[in-house]
């Protein structure tokens, strides 16, 4: 949802845990052919990571402005494998995947048409429905029962982008447009649980700097609130009790981004930085409410970071071997398992990364 929000930019110009491993084991996740970065977006509770690989070099976001580039699933058995884009498409990228093996995201073409895709290693990639005329949809991410959750617009209100939900009926979806807060324009969504809840971030007008928080569920939509003195906040992931992990601003903070949770209460709670640092935002969370993400330091403007309550933020960097030769900058997602993905930088690149608690 991060990068799903800085896309969007250039378009538009008491939380219980468990204690974090104390050290890991890395595995660089490669690149697919040709391709020089790579990041992992999400693991299952299997060890399945998705993500996205191509061209860009290391003064860039992996996939987020060079192609072409393509999703891949990567297994310890069969590494990283590419699973292709949709007909017409250059770029595509996979933000989810089930514990079952249904990987979601979108599909780019040349003329910017992004396109919601459903993936599994025995049909492959297939194009969800969208509203008529869409030009921006994206699936963000689906559930055990099958729900998808994602955001689209139409070709009769281009410049408006809904919250919108996939369910499976035989052997096709239907395309359901879920509630969102009054007054919003620009609806991105959804992290998804499954009690079909979601998460995700609203728009309030097109200037990209009055946005917040939201949970939905198909009977409603509830703003989550930013912290004390906050404009902006983000809901990036929910797990299956509720507690969603993001970000927000504060009166503190100024435009800073802090990393936050909401318990299922709606209680927002800061996280704080790593030493020196003034910004940090929760990308993933697990069902023991361990926290993952990044934070700037003293001397870095990105390092990756866990969060539990037990241990508060840590930099994972000091949780890997001192001479792994790897910069970790962002974790995007963690399993049950306590198995944690996103990436970093070796020998000169931008990589994915596995990280396995020891």
């Amino acid at each position: 949802m991060r990068r799903t929000i800085m896309i969007l930019f250039m378009v538009l110009v008491g939380i219980a845990s468990v204690a974090s491993a104390q050290n890991y084991t890395v595995t660089d996740l490669g690149v697919l052919s040709g391709d020089s970065a790579s990041e992992g977006l999400e693991i299952n509770n299997s060890g399945l990571v998705v993500g996205c690989s191509d061209t860009s070099d290391i003064t860039t976001y992996p996939c987020s402005s060079s192609f072409p580039g393509q999703a891949f699933v990567w297994s310890l058995k069969s590494g990283m494998q590419g699973i292709g884009v949709l007909s017409g498409g250059v770029f595509s990228e996979a933000y989810s995947i089930t514990d079952t093996g249904l990987a979601v995201g979108y599909s780019l073409d040349s003329q910017g048409v992004s396109t919601p895709f459903v993936w599994t290693k025995s049909a492959g990639m297939s194009a969800l429905p969208t509203f008529s005329g869409a030009t921006y949809s994206f699936a963000g991410q689906a559930n055990v029962k099958g729900a998808i959750a994602g955001s689209s617009n139409s070709g009769a209100n281009p410049s408006v982008i809904l919250p919108v939900a996939w369910i499976k009926s035989g052997n096709a979806y239907k395309l359901l447009t879920l509630p969102t807060l009054s007054g919003a324009v620009i609806s991105l969504c959804c992290s998804i649980n499954n009690s079909d809840e979601g998460a995700g971030v609203a728009f309030l007008d097109y200037t990209g700097t009055n946005y917040h928080a939201f949970r939905v569920k198909a009977t409603g939509a509830v703003d989550l609130g930013t912290l004390p003195g906050g404009t902006i906040s983000n809901g990036i992931w929910i797990n299956s009790s509720g507690v969603v992990a993001g970000y927000s601003n504060s009166s503190a903070s100024g435009s800073n981004w802090i990393a936050v949770a909401w318990d299922p209460s709606k209680k927002i709670h800061s996280l704080g930085t790593l030493p020196g640092g003034t910004s940090s935002a929760g990308n993933g969370i697990n069902d023991s409410n361990q926290i993952v993400g990044f934070s700037s330091t003293a001397t870095s403007t990105s390092d990756a970071m866990i969060w539990t309550q037990k241990g508060g933020m840590q930099d994972l960097n000091n949780m890997i071997a001192a001479d792994s030769g790897w910069v970790l900058e962002v974790a995007n997602s963690i399993n049950n398992s306590g198995q944690i993905t996103g990436y970093g930088t070796i020998n000169g690149e931008s990589h994915a990364f596995l990280l396995t608690p020891q």
